[in-house]
């Protein structure tokens, strides 16, 4: 049954089985238990590789974000997720993948190149995780190296509303997914090859452009 099932993140969407069987369904349920509205749709690529970048303050984000687009995302996930066995085999079965937190998990890197080589979508979390305050915290320089090495066109995406939203007020749409022009980190001026922080905080600034000033934190400026 787990073979049927199983998923890596380099596999074309109609392959992720477990994807395809629950996607719908659960789309369907989380749109009328915390409803979204999505700005910028016309942004997102058709088809393709492409890196999607935003900040991170619930844990609505990964999932809504994903429901918006409509498109399997690659994402990382904290190692320790794939060890519990429903949520590891599901996790796996939807095409993310393990990533050591807190330090350089260069295997973790390699994945994300191949991803993006393969021509999936990547989801990337710049700051490394959630943000207490729920405004923005400095990138970590790990997104500079995948942009730079793969020339993926990245797509800047602000969230805003997943603290705030609650299962179940089907009448109101408390999340906003804000979706930016794409652009490729080679193009950036305020971010100088090589500085991967500077880099990190050049792409950081785009997720920032869209976002409330009360949420831009150390990018407020």
């Amino acid at each position: 049954m787990s073979a049927v099932f199983a998923g890596a993140p380099v596999l074309p969407q109609e392959r992720l089985w477990l994807w395809r069987a629950g996607y719908p369904p659960v789309r369907a349920i989380a749109s009328f238990l915390a409803p979204w509205r999505i700005e910028g749709a016309d942004r997102i690529p058709a088809h393709g590789a492409f890196i999607v970048i935003t900040n991170h303050v619930n844990w609505k984000d990964p999932p809504w974000i994903e429901f918006a687009l409509g498109r399997a995302i690659r994402y990382m996930a904290k190692r320790e997720l794939f060890a519990v066995p429903v949520i590891g085999f599901v996790l796996r079965g939807i095409g993310c993948f393990p990533v050591r937190r807190g330090e350089a998990d260069r295997g973790a890197l390699a994945i994300a190149l191949s991803v993006l080589a393969a021509g999936q979508p990547l989801g990337y979390f710049p700051e490394g995780h959630r943000s207490e305050s729920g405004a923005l915290i400095r990138a970590k320089p790990g997104i500079a190296h995948i942009a730079l090495r793969s020339g993926a066109p990245i797509l800047p995406i602000a969230v805003v509303g997943t603290p705030r939203a609650r299962l179940g007020r089907f009448w109101r749409r408390d999340i906003t997914i804000r979706v930016g022009e794409p652009f490729v980190a080679q193009d950036l001026r305020d971010g100088p090859r090589g500085d991967p922080q500077a880099v990190a905080d050049a792409i950081m600034r785009r997720v920032a452009a869209l976002l409330p000033a009360e949420m831009r934190g150390v990018y407020a400026t």
